[in-house]
């Protein structure tokens, strides 16, 4: 249980400050005491101090056992090994001792900022967990009146009075008693108890300093221009060329995930990422923009969230914003060349209705992109299987993807050539609870066509319980991708959450096909209904039939939701159609003799 935790800002008129900090916590139970024994603090080296001022264990007793200044240890955050040149975080890490159930561990530090990353300009967000205890949670930032900010609170406690020549904030919450674990598919800074603070008195002007740090990077340098013009040689047509130079960042560049708000948020120069050939979603978006400049084709960097977040705060802050791409204004669309498997004018299924920041100066800094529209997500699965007198099954699965599909099934391709075609099939079968063999069939991943296509042929052992007349499911084969009615009408485990809670939302269209053919002599006991599902969310159909010894299988999904979100009516129409189509996909048949 978190006993106090006080956060404390002491602001400076030129945005640095000093920040202190100090937790009690005390672990129930003796799987927590090993959990929470050892606690990390991050910071980043090139903008502030961080000093550990008191860390000590607390035994019911009332003796006091000290972290030593040898079991404080100044890393690399961990996974981080081979990120150094992209990122200046490092973490403190501080290994209390005998620690049990009962005892109270407490640290405390202060961070000294002596270079913000705007100049003059400060930015804070902070959110608070609903599923631990807790105890009186503050938060207080003190700062000269001359540097007004701006906050936005949502369940929390706030004030503000006025203190000689500053403005104290103050904020305060408590958590007694916890509710259940979250399941839940927004993020934490959309729903949670939090608090944002930002002396930017808008997006305009944030939009306006952070294109100021990054837009110099993207400068048009004889090395940059070189590439450019040998990648388009021979290419007049401006829109291919921007495809040409688009595909080749996505496929030579290698992406190393530094998400905008670790550390320093200044990209390295286009010609230093040429250099390297790898690079984090700024780095890339400043090469490809550099690139298009040198061909005279104008690129807008846009900060967006690359996780759970379909909201923004009023006060800017980095919270909500976590990568970088590009947005072409002559074609109108926006592009992430990280995404490495995106066909061009295709994004990721994440990124598409939700807000943006455009880092410019002239025009409207915050833009949203547009929902999915009607025929740009298709999946299709076509499975043809045969069936032994034994109950051994074997066949072939076809999947074809466009869009934001293509992107998937493009880096499960990936995946399967990583592994090996016949390791990766086996494995794939034993995750969707059969056990066989197969191989794997695809275009290279790296060829990015508007639809992309992978086959797999399969061979599950042997289920003389099936030939006995024993119930079962007709195979998906080598399925690589959700079944209808998953993803676009909110993630797989929608099925747990509650249908008042908002889920991302996707026009598209999913289509499965499933044929078996039956052992002669043999026919199912019973042949199942179909399932037909229409309001103003969704139209699904299913169907049952039998050519002769064949069982043919179909079911379709089209989803036309109003938004990037499902919530309210369509969240619970959602929530309905998804409970009916996953009983639907169920449904099990019977052999029986002639």
């Amino acid at each position: 249980m978190i006993l106090h935790a006080d956060n404390s800002y002491e602001l400076a008129l030129d945005g640095t400050y000093v920040q202190t900090y100090r937790f009690e916590f005390r672990p129930s139970t003796v799987a927590a005491a090993r959990a929470e024994a050892q606690q990390a603090v991050s910071y980043s080296p090139s903008l502030e101090d961080l000093a550990i001022t008191e860390a000590y264990t607390e035994k019911p007793d009332g003796r006091r056992i000290p972290v030593l200044p040898q079991a404080v240890h100044d890393q690399l955050p961990w996974g981080s090994q081979d990120l150094a040149s992209f990122s200046d975080q490092r973490q403190k890490v501080l290994i209390f001792s005998s620690v049990a159930a009962g005892d109270v561990m407490v640290y405390a530090w202060k961070r000294t900022v002596h270079k913000p990353v705007f100049p003059d300009q400060f930015m804070m967000n902070v959110y608070m967990s609903r599923n631990n205890p807790s105890g009186e949670m503050t938060l207080t930032i003190r700062a000269p009146t001359a540097l007004p900010l701006y906050t936005e609170t949502h369940d929390m406690a706030a004030s503000v009075e006025t203190d000689g020549a500053n403005t104290v904030y103050r904020w305060h919450a408590s958590n007694p008693e916890p509710g259940a674990t979250d399941n839940v598919a927004s993020g934490p800074y959309d729903r949670l108890p939090r608090v944002f603070v930002c002396s930017f008195p808008g997006y305009q002007t944030f939009a306006a300093a952070y294109g100021a740090l990054a837009n110099p990077k993207a400068k048009v340098t004889p090395v940059v221009q070189a590439l450019s013009d040998h990648l388009t040689s021979g290419i007049t047509d401006r829109r291919e060329q921007a495809r040409v130079l688009y595909e080749w960042v996505s496929l030579n560049v290698r992406y190393v995930a530094v998400y905008l708000n670790m550390g320093a948020l200044e990209p390295h120069p286009a010609d230093g990422v040429i250099a390297n050939g790898y690079g984090d979603c700024k780095d890339h978006v400043v090469l490809f923009d550099a690139l298009l400049a040198a061909r005279g084709i104008k690129a807008e960097l846009a900060m967006i969230n690359l996780g759970a977040h379909y909201t923004l705060s009023g006060p800017p802050t980095f919270a909500q914003l976590n990568h970088a791409i590009s947005y072409l204004p002559e074609f109108g669309l926006y592009a992430d060349t990280t995404a490495g498997t995106a066909p061009f004018g295709t994004l990721p299924f994440e990124e598409y209705g939700k807000p943006v920041i455009h880092a410019i100066t002239d025009g409207i800094a915050l833009r949203r992109i547009p929902p999915l529209a009607p025929g740009q997500a298709t999946l299709e699965l076509r499975t043809e299987a045969l069936m032994s007198a034994t109950g051994a099954i074997s066949g072939k699965t076809t999947t074809v993807a466009k869009g934001p599909f293509a992107v998937d099934l493009r880096r499960t391709a990936a995946w399967a050539e990583a592994t090996g075609m016949a390791n990766a099939a086996s494995a794939q079968l034993r995750a969707l609870g059969t056990e066989g063999s197969g191989m794997f069939a695809f275009q290279p991943p790296g060829e990015l066509a508007a639809s992309y296509a992978m086959s797999g042929s399969f061979n599950l052992d042997a289920q003389p319980d099936i030939a006995d007349g024993d119930s079962f499911m007709p195979p998906l084969g080598l399925r690589m991708l959700v079944r209808p009615g998953d993803l676009l009408l909110g993630p797989p485990s929608t099925r747990k959450m509650s249908d008042t809670e908002p889920a991302p939302c996707y026009t598209g269209r999913q289509i499965e096909d499933v044929s078996l053919q039956l052992p002669i002599g043999r026919h199912l006991a019973r042949l199942p209904k179909g399932l037909s599902i229409a309001n103003d969310l969704l139209d699904y159909t299913s169907s049952w039939e039998m050519d002769g010894q064949t069982l043919a299988v179909h079911r379709e999904l089209v989803s036309h939701p109003s938004g990037a979100l499902c919530h309210g009516a369509e969240r619970r129409m959602a929530a309905e159609a998804l409970q009916a189509i996953r009983h639907d996909e169920r449904r099990q048949v019977a052999l029986a003799d002639e």
